[in-house]
């Protein structure tokens, strides 16, 4: 989704809100949802981790999804397609001066 990570953005924010205004902390209520999610047996209750182990934990096994290489490959192309053309037109236009223009 084009927007999704404002949407997103937003939820968490309006979530939030309405945690606070039920007197409850919304970052331990997110930590315990991943808990949740990620399953209990995983991990011992004194040893519980942080936010940012979950995080860095699902960064990395978050696999491509599918267009996400067709995407990739897109714009490094409108990226290094310019770029290359303008060093061959330099390059051209050294060449010019050098062995046509007297």
């Amino acid at each position: 989704m084009l927007l999704q990570k404002k949407i997103d953005r937003a939820m968490k924010w309006s979530r939030d809100r309405r945690l606070r205004s039920e007197g409850r902390d919304p970052e331990q209520e997110a930590l315990e949802a991943e808990i949740a999610r990620h399953g209990k047996g995983k991990w011992k209750e004194e040893e519980l981790p942080s936010m940012e182990e979950i995080i860095r934990e699902e960064q990395e096994n978050r696999p491509l999804e599918k267009k996400d290489t067709f995407s990739l490959i897109v714009s490094g192309l409108i990226t290094l397609v310019p770029v290359c053309l303008g060093l061959l037109l330099l390059l051209w236009l050294l060449v010019y001066i050098f062995f046509f223009v007297r």
